[in-house]
């Protein structure tokens, strides 16, 4: 206490009155300064520099918060700015995560069908007019050397005018040349015919070669992507291909002409399955936008070409069954 500090009198005599009056104001006054400095718990300087660490946590705990002497200022914070950087990078990477997802979801159509798979694409919403709007288009980009169109592409259901009625067919598949199986398949199909207008069908002009054949193999691989792409509810597709132009009839001196043989109808057939993996990529990766003509069609081109329609080439022909169905028949092609 206060009275501690002061010195006990002289053993020389005791003051008198008046001296111990003003001791005592002297006192009093001191008591009242260290009041207003704190009062008991006002420290000297000495007793602030002999503290011992954590000695506020224990005055905090007993009587409330620390001195806000020690509370160190936001601008001595070492690692801050650092802190401050990071958080920035995060939220920027958040805003832009967020700007990529919605350009995707801009960037799709209501039929789930990227933008970004083809240039062009049928605005028709008949699936019927629809695949004739395909015809017409992938028709009109295949053509000879001499610049007139190849065929000339209809496309439509699958079925048959015969005697003026409108007939639906079905399918029958043989799954081998040779101790295969017959497969009757049924479907939401599509028929595209590649007519060339030539006797049967044939391409007018030019003259036939492999490299023809596989440029109109092209054309139907591109018919089937579309339709299966942009058309909903397509179970299968088939390209009927032009046949080989007649044998020209031979005489000789004193015989008749021999009749024209007919040329086998070939045609391509597919599934959605058959070209999953290429319709999961824009079209141009597995048709170029750039149509070769037959002789210009490159090498690396024709392989990938023969490789996705060769195992889907087949002999076809058209019967009617004892009970007037009406059939599609594909027999498939030796390897």
């Amino acid at each position: 206490m206060a009275r501690d500090l002061i010195p006990p009198p002289s053993p020389a005599g005791r003051p008198g009155s008046s001296a111990e009056a003003e001791r005592e104001r002297a006192r009093e006054l001191e008591e009242q300064r260290q009041k207003q400095r704190g009062g008991l718990w006002h420290r000297s300087p000495e007793d602030e520099a002999t503290t011992q660490p954590g000695a506020d946590a224990l005055v905090a705990d007993a009587d409330g918060p620390p001195p806000e002497r020690g509370k160190p200022s936001r601008a001595d914070a070492p690692f801050r700015s650092r802190f401050g950087l990071m958080l920035g990078a995060l939220l920027g990477l958040g805003i832009a995560t967020l700007a990529i997802g919605a350009a995707v979801f801009v960037g799709t159509g209501d039929d789930s069908v990227p933008k970004g798979w083809s240039g062009w694409r049928p605005t028709a919403d008949d699936g019927d007019k629809a695949a004739q709007q395909i015809a017409t288009h992938v028709g009109r980009k295949y053509r000879l050397a001499d610049g007139n169109q190849i065929v000339g592409v209809q496309g439509g259901p699958l079925e048959i005018d015969a005697l003026g009625l409108t007939v639906p067919l079905e399918i029958a598949m043989k799954t081998a040349p040779q101790g295969g199986n017959i497969d009757f398949i049924k479907g939401n199909g599509l028929l595209y015919t590649l007519n060339g207008l030539g006797p049967k069908g044939s391409v007018r002009g030019g003259k036939p070669s492999e490299e023809r054949h596989l440029l109109l193999r092209r054309e139907a691989l591109e018919l089937a992507l579309y339709s299966f792409r942009y058309i909903d509810d397509v179970d299968l597709v088939v390209a009927l291909l032009p046949p080989a132009p007649p044998d020209k009839p031979t005489t000789k001196k004193g015989t008749t002409a021999s009749p024209d043989t007919d040329k086998p109808t070939q045609a391509l057939f597919f599934r959605p399955g058959d070209l999953e993996p290429q319709l999961e990529i824009p079209l141009g990766a597995t048709i170029p936008p750039r149509t070769p003509r037959p002789e210009t069609i490159a090498g690396a081109e024709a392989r990938r070409i023969d490789a996705l329609t060769r195992g889907n080439l087949f002999l076809a022909s058209f019967q009617q069954s004892q009970d007037q169905k009406a059939y599609l028949v594909l027999d498939r092609l030796p390897q």
